[in-house]
């Protein structure tokens, strides 16, 4: 009886030990990006501006999914802390994330684009990943700037769309029906409700013209947080949940 049930229990390994080494067809799954939270950061400049970079070292191009640059508001720099945070969340999320300050003495959106377009050339070259895979985005000053690249061309004002990008992060950076109903690229909208530091009078008025936007996309993966009150940037806080939780929807 002894030897009838030793036996039986072998059989039974032998089975779950097949079992274990069936193979799957794994060939087919995009690569998972490692569970690091070791963030790494590294130093950059264009055109006399400096950036700080955030990634962790040990995701190769194929694991990264692609590159998020944020541009600094009013007297602020590449260490802002809230643009910070915010990178270092995106970066331990599989991002290249990048805090940026700009020239504040160049021609107002044609400079700004200039200097945009220095990083993602850099940096894409960097990291090794596509154009194609770049979101652009700005808080308050930073934001207000980025508009001039987002939105169709205006010779008065020498500003022109910047091409070939993911989409777009607007932190309490204004906008309005038309903007709303304007914009070239699928973007993550933050702001209070009313915020006359960047003459917004109310910003549900951009949400209603993303509505009507008719751009490739755009109207589909937008999101907007919308928190009610007025004020500006006086909620960044709330920012870096929301970016992080919606940030993939940009790049579906």
């Amino acid at each position: 009886m002894k030897k009838s049930r030793i036996y039986s229990l072998l059989l039974l390994a032998s089975f779950l030990l097949l079992l274990s080494n069936c193979s799957s067809d794994d060939n087919n799954l995009e690569p998972e990006i490692p569970a690091n939270n070791d963030v790494k950061t590294k130093a950059g400049s264009t055109n006399g501006a400096p950036y700080r970079v955030f990634y962790q070292e040990t995701n190769q191009a194929d694991t990264r999914k692609g590159i998020i640059i944020l541009a600094v508001g009013d007297g602020g720099n590449e260490n802002d802390a809230t643009l910070n945070a915010q990178c270092t969340a995106l970066a331990d999320k599989g991002y290249v994330a990048i805090t940026t300050t700009y020239r504040t003495n160049s021609e107002y959106y044609a400079g700004f684009k200039e200097d945009m377009e220095q990083i993602i050339t850099k940096e894409t070259a960097a990291f090794g990943i596509a154009r194609n895979k770049v979101v652009l985005g700005g808080l308050s000053r930073g934001g207000n700037r980025l508009h001039g690249a987002i939105l169709p061309a205006n010779p008065q004002s020498n500003s022109y769309p910047i091409e070939g990008i993911k989409g777009v992060i607007l932190e309490c950076a204004g906008g309005d029906e038309w903007k709303g109903r304007s914009i070239l690229y699928p973007v993550l909208f933050m702001s209070n409700k009313v915020d006359n530091t960047v003459q917004t009078p109310d910003a549900e008025t951009f949400v209603n013209g993303l509505q009507q936007n008719v751009n490739p996309g755009v109207k589909d993966k937008s999101k907007t947080l919308i928190i009610p009150g007025s004020g500006h940037c006086t909620n960044a806080n709330q920012y870096k949940d929301f970016i992080v939780n919606n940030i993939d929807n940009l790049f579906n």
